[in-house]
């Protein structure tokens, strides 16, 4: 097979799963995260639940700055608040589905690829295309 041929097929399909990573980031505002807000999701996600003041201390940030950040994602459904139940004044931020996807995995941008393939290939293409896939990954564990 021309190898001109294979370049131009792979480059399809990247457009393909290209065009579903920019349709996921539109519907949840990715495109809209700063790589510092980023990072606030990873630390968020260790952490698992965390307070302004333990964010404004790892980042060695204002408690200001920090809330003003934390508004962003929250208003993106990428993270979520609960009030302290003894102290009104303390604030847990935790990730959403969507927060802990962004910050562990790729699985959103995954998962509309799948979807997108699905419409296009039959069952059985779909078969052969993951029968390819696990070929090709083999040697890459």
């Amino acid at each position: 097979m021309d190898k001109e041929k294979v370049r131009l097929s792979l480059n399809t399909f990247l457009k393909l799963y290209f065009d579903s990573c920019k349709e996921v980031y539109q519907e949840i505002n990715f495109d809209r995260i700063t790589h510092t807000q980023f990072k606030y999701l990873k630390t968020i996600h260790k952490k698992g639940e965390v307070t302004l003041t333990e964010l404004s201390k790892i980042f060695k940030t204002s408690k200001p700055t920090i809330n003003e950040v934390i508004n962003k994602l929250y208003g993106s459904n990428i993270v979520k608040k609960r009030r302290s139940d003894t102290d009104k004044r303390v604030m847990y931020i935790s990730l959403t589905e969507v927060g802990e996807v962004l910050a562990t995995t790729n699985l959103l941008e995954s998962q509309r690829m799948v979807s997108n393939m699905m419409k296009k290939l039959s069952e059985e293409e779909i078969n052969k295309l993951t029968t390819i896939f696990d070929k090709l990954g083999e040697d890459a564990s």
